[in-house]
């Protein structure tokens, strides 16, 4: 339910904070005052553009507050989940757009910001405004499907076909992707046979290019490594001042010496671990230099081998990892080419197969709504004739789109699908006797779209999740008994919902549980609309004037309290 509405520096309005209620909330006052100002200002909280004019001059924005309360159901918490926006644990939402005389606007709920595509998505499950302007729902025929459906109690078999359409869209779509590819693949065929035999000539390997350049890197320089080993070899040993030869005279005359000073036996010691050392080496490169070979032949197909692997790299991504890569995209492109009547037979086969379980879902839907319409046909007109439109005829048109290459066949007739089913549903109507139905949302006048669709949520009261609902003038052209009609099924609508209702008459203003009053003011040059909630003994005067404009009797009284008697509100 919308607790609290909140208006500051919107159009005629300074400040307003209104504590709605439970039930039904009646709004009065005179023409002028500024009754559309509240309607709007919740169209635009919802996600409708407000007047260009929405900020007063000499204020910098425009700010319209709602908290709603009991805000806990699937639908709603699905899509705040989906964009991160957290709530209280009483499920509560705060609702607020900023409007600039620019014409721009900002909208946050929770003081999250949001854009106007998910408060639009978030309204559809909050309120239901219904008025004599462009907000009114069932001036849109599409919607008429959504009322048929809420009726009939279809909302898991439509999730049921919702689901097996988007089944079949999505095995079709795999379809059209193969059928692209083996077109492209065609296309290409030739040029991606080339390219991977080219690959399978050369078959790179994984690291081998970094193997290759240390080859080529020893045997471009096997020469230099001759000659630098033979060098060292004679250094060592086969010189004639090599260091071994050396080393051996300097170890006798120590070996000489240490028999003289014993305390010099560690020198000894070291100069045997050098000699060990000395001829590791020289055996070392000894045999290195034994292996060394002037290989050309080798190291040229080493250098041969790098520049295939160069050219490689150069055509297919600069690396050898994106060279193996498109090798093995060429062969998933050549095989899948191989196996496409496999793979097309497959894909149409379960394509086939989601068209089947979608058509029979379709088609019970289809029944069900056409059972359903018959019902809904009975239904409304009843409740019609008590809001005073007595011999109305209310018809449910269901038809199917000729589609040639719908999946779905009636009557041996391919017929457009979607996500709702294959119907299409509009309402017809005519007031008036004598006259064919024509489609409501033609035919119909603003004061009758009200009473249909307060019949419509009469009817729905208990299926219908939309907590609030709005009507904007409900009692044009009606009065008297009717209006007292009206203002019963207003009541007894609101058991289930949270009504706010702008009236002129005093039958439907006396059974508000809630009552506001919209007046308008003149301070120092400047008109400004204020709204105030009215007390229990404020609400006879208020139903009074409704009565009787500004000449006030004590019968107008006495009739203001006998109508708020006879609602329970006395």
């Amino acid at each position: 339910m919308l607790q609290k509405l909140s208006l500051f520096d919107y159009a005629l309005v300074d400040r307003v904070e209104l504590e709605l209620g439970e039930g039904l909330n009646l709004i009065t006052g005179e023409t002028g005052a500024g009754k559309s100002i509240l309607v709007g200002a919740i169209a635009a909280l919802l996600g409708e553009k407000a007047a260009f004019n929405a900020a007063r001059e000499d204020a910098k924005k425009a700010v319209v507050e709602g908290l709603f309360l009991k805000c806990g159901i699937p639908a709603i918490k699905r899509l705040l989940q989906a964009h991160e926006i957290e709530t209280g644990a009483d499920h509560s939402l705060l609702i607020r757009r900023e409007f600039h005389p620019t014409g721009r606007s900002r909208a946050f709920i929770n003081d999250t910001p949001v854009p106007a595509a998910v408060l639009d998505e978030l309204a559809e499950h909050l309120a239901d405004l219904h008025g004599q302007h462009e907000h009114q729902s069932l001036l849109r025929p599409r919607t008429h499907l959504d009322y048929l459906d809420t009726f009939a109690d279809l909302g898991d078999l439509r999730a049921i076909v919702t689901t097996a359409y988007e089944s079949v869209q999505t095995w079709r779509q795999r379809c059209e992707e193969l059928l692209a590819r083996h077109t492209e693949s065609r296309t290409r065929h030739d040029f991606e046979l080339f390219q991977l035999q080219e690959l399978k000539q050369v078959q790179p390997q994984l690291g081998e290019e970094e193997a290759l350049e240390a080859e080529a890197k020893l045997l471009g320089n096997a020469a230099r490594r001759l000659e630098l080993s033979g060098k060292i070899g004679l250094l060592l040993y086969e010189g004639e001042h090599a260091v071994q030869a050396q080393l051996k005279i300097a170890f006798e005359a120590l070996n000489e010496l240490t028999l003289l000073d014993p305390s010099l036996q560690n020198l000894v010691n070291d100069c045997k671990s050098t000699e060990t050392v000395l001829r590791e080496v020289g055996q070392e490169v000894q045999r290195y230099h034994g292996g060394i070979a002037l290989n050309e032949q080798r190291h040229e197909q080493v250098r041969q081998r790098l520049v295939s692997l160069q050219k490689l790299k150069r055509k297919y991504g600069g690396s050898l990892v994106e060279v193996l890569r498109r090798w093995e995209e060429l062969e998933n492109s050549l095989a899948q080419l191989e196996n496409f009547d496999a793979a097309l037979a497959e894909l149409q086969k379960n394509l086939g197969e989601a068209e089947a379980k979608f058509a029979e879902h379709a088609r019970k839907l289809s029944q069900q709504r056409q059972t359903a319409a018959k019902q809904l046909e009975q239904a409304v007109p009843e409740v019609l004739a008590e809001l005073g439109l007595q011999g109305t005829v209310f018809q449910v048109k269901i038809e199917q789109q000729p589609q040639a290459e719908g999946f779905v066949f009636i009557k041996d007739q391919p017929v457009k699908a979607g996500r709702s089913g294959i119907d299409q549903v509009e309402f017809y109507l005519s007031t008036n006797k004598g006259l064919a139905p024509g489609p409501l949302a033609k035919v119909a006048s603003g004061g009758e779209i009200s009473r249909i669709m307060l019949a419509l949520k009469s009817i729905n009261a208990e299926r219908d999740e939309i907590p609030v609902l709005v009507f904007d003038e409900i009692d044009s052209g009606v009065s008297g008994r009717v209006a007292q009609a009206v203002g019963r099924r207003l009541q007894k609508l609101a058991e289930s919902h949270q009504i706010l209702c702008i009236s002129h008459l005093p039958q439907i203003a006396s059974a508000g549980r809630y009552h506001f009053l919209v007046e308008k003011t003149a301070t120092n040059g400047r008109t400004a609309t204020t709204v105030r909630r009215l007390t229990k003994a404020e609400r006879p005067l208020a139903i009074a004037k409704l009565l009787g404009g500004e000449k006030i009797s004590e019968t107008h009284l006495k009739s203001a309290e006998e109508l708020l008697a006879e609602a329970g509100n006395g």
